[in-house]
Order: structure tokens, then sequence, then C-alpha cells
């Protein structure tokens, strides 16, 4: 079987461009003006039926494999095997933003580094983390995996990602995490909404979000603080990962984390 070696397959440049210029909410038309511009038309004729939004998921996740990209494919073959946990896509901490949270019974943060980003900022976000988490995972391609194992010590877990010819990804649990020791019930409490902290402890009614915060502080254990926080946050992100789990075969890769955002029946936007 001859291979035609007149097609021009796309770049790694080439699947950046076309990230960039990718958005859910833009319309068919103008995202296909796009695509033709940036992807080589005898490449475009090898494809089968796909419609324009298919091909820009397709060409991303193979060719340009971004935190996006490990994003996705960590949240099917890991996030959405569980049953009883809830999900959580960038939550804010401090001056970080943990890539994704799990809350159940115990609370995981993770933090996605591939081979397109660097390390200065990691053991800030990992301290960050395991001041707000019980455990921690940073994700990274196997190539990075020396150089975060000597860099990042317990109790951060680690799991490895490597990708095949086809742009098929793998993950590998390379180190469990162990249980932080420096949970900071403080912090916790910042991340609540003050009619959170209120539903859930005995404020004596206080006005500021700054005085319930210390009040709480000094009458409850951390132990208490951290299961009221899990259940909290439980709750809080609960109606997002129902609506995703329901409609995530529906939902493109790169749009998954637009769409738990936004909670918007995807036949709406895909029509």
């Amino acid at each position: 079987m001859s291979v035609n070696t007149n097609i021009l397959y796309p770049t790694f440049k080439d699947a950046q461009l076309l990230y960039a210029s990718y958005s859910t909410i833009e319309t068919d038309k103008s995202l296909y003006n796009s695509l033709i511009d940036i992807i080589d038309s005898t490449f475009l004729k090898t494809l089968s039926p796909q419609s324009v939004r298919e091909i820009y998921n397709s060409i991303i996740l193979k060719y340009y494999p971004n935190e996006i990209c490990i994003k996705s494919n960590f949240i099917n073959k890991n996030l959405l095997k569980g049953k009883n946990h809830v999900t959580i896509f960038e939550l804010p901490i401090g001056k970080s933003r943990a890539d994704l949270c799990k809350v159940n019974g115990i609370s995981t943060a993770y933090e996605i580094k591939t081979d397109l980003d660097n390390l200065s900022r990691l053991n800030k976000q990992i301290n960050d983390y395991l001041q707000i988490f019980e455990n921690v995972y940073i994700i990274c391609s196997s190539k990075k995996l020396s150089v975060i194992e000597k860099n990042i010590l317990p109790p951060c877990g680690i799991y490895t990602y490597t990708i095949n010819r086809q742009g098929g990804i793998s993950f590998n649990l390379n180190r469990h995490a162990s249980i932080s020791q420096t949970l900071n019930a403080e912090n916790q409490l910042a991340l609540l909404k003050k009619d959170e902290i209120n539903k859930f402890f005995l404020t004596n009614n206080q006005q500021y979000k700054n005085d319930i915060i210390n009040y709480v502080y000094t009458r409850y254990t951390p132990k208490y603080i951290n299961s009221q926080f899990k259940k909290i946050m439980k709750i809080r992100y609960q109606n997002q990962w129902d609506f995703f789990k329901c409609y995530h075969k529906d939902i493109l890769e790169i749009d998954y984390q637009w769409f738990y955002k936004n909670t918007i029946n995807p036949q709406i936007i895909y029509h």
C-alpha cells in the first residue's frame, strides 16, 4: 500500500495556531475560515466526515498536547471512573490555581505540568495546595519524571503520562501521595464564602468575613474545619460535576472546562 507523500500533516505550530483561534462560542463559519487558513487542504481531505469542531478537537489533541489535552484525558481515564466524588476545575488557591481537584472523604489537588510548561512556580503551587488539600499530585510527562522527583519530595504524589504515535495518552501512578501535614484551617476557611461558613458553623452573627473566620478558627478544631471544608466544597460544585458527567460524551475534550463552568446543554452550542 503506497503512502501519499504529498500530504502536508499539521505541525506543532499549526495546531498551536489552531488552538489560539478556537473559541467554544465561535460560529462554525468563522472556525472553518480559520481552519482552512492554517491547515493544509491535502490533509483535510484525508479526514473522515467530521464537523469543523471535531476537526479542531482531533488536530489539537494529537499535534499540540497542551494542558487542556492532558487534563481532558486524565478526567476521562481517572476522574470519571469514581462514583461518589466531585471534581473541580481550576480552583483559585491564594495566587495559585489548581488545575483539577477531587473531593470526597479525602480532598485531592492535581497540578499538570506538560512539556510546554516551565517549573519555576511549581514549589510555590505545591506548598499552597498542601495547606488546603489532604493529597496533592503532580501530573507530568515521563520525560520530566526525574526532574520532578528530584525537586518535589513527599507528601506530593506523581502521575506520569506518555503519548503514543497515534496521539493516545496513558497515565501511570509513580508515587502515592501521603496526607499533608501542613493543612491550614484559616486558609481553608478563606476559600469559603461567607454564607457557606455561616451555614455550616455557629458564627455568632459576625458581620465581616475576616471576623467570621477568626471566630470559627478559635472555636473549632482544625480536624472539624477540614471535614466541613470538604463537605462545603462538595456541595458547592456538585451540580456542575453532575451536569458534566451527564453530558460529557457529547462534549469535545477541548470544551470540557467551558461546559463545566457554564452548564449549557451541548446541543445549544453544537447546533
